[in-house]
């Protein structure tokens, strides 16, 4: 099994153009909190996104955040919390 640990949207993208072109399908991987939700993959390839965190925009007033992949919902949480907001889905 290959991970690709991307750490910009182009390795991403380049990453994910190779798996296309392959017909290979890839396990999106975060931190890994959720992986054992659902059911088992049949994946001999992983993209672990985790190098690709950060928000990269956050405008409490207008309640809008956008933040890179890899980026853990802790980090976001607490974002939020400085702000007296959180997410909605909560």
């Amino acid at each position: 099994m290959t991970t690709f640990t991307p750490s910009t949207a182009a390795e991403t993208l380049s990453t994910v153009a190779w798996a296309a072109a392959e017909d290979s399908p890839l396990e999106i991987l975060g931190h890994g909190s959720k992986r054992g939700i659902g059911r088992p993959l049949q994946t001999e390839h992983t993209l672990d996104v985790s190098k690709l965190s950060g928000v990269t925009l956050y405008e409490p007033a207008e309640l809008v955040l956008s933040a890179k992949a890899g980026t853990p919902l802790a980090d976001i949480e607490s974002l939020l919390a400085e702000n007296g907001q959180q997410l909605a889905f909560e």
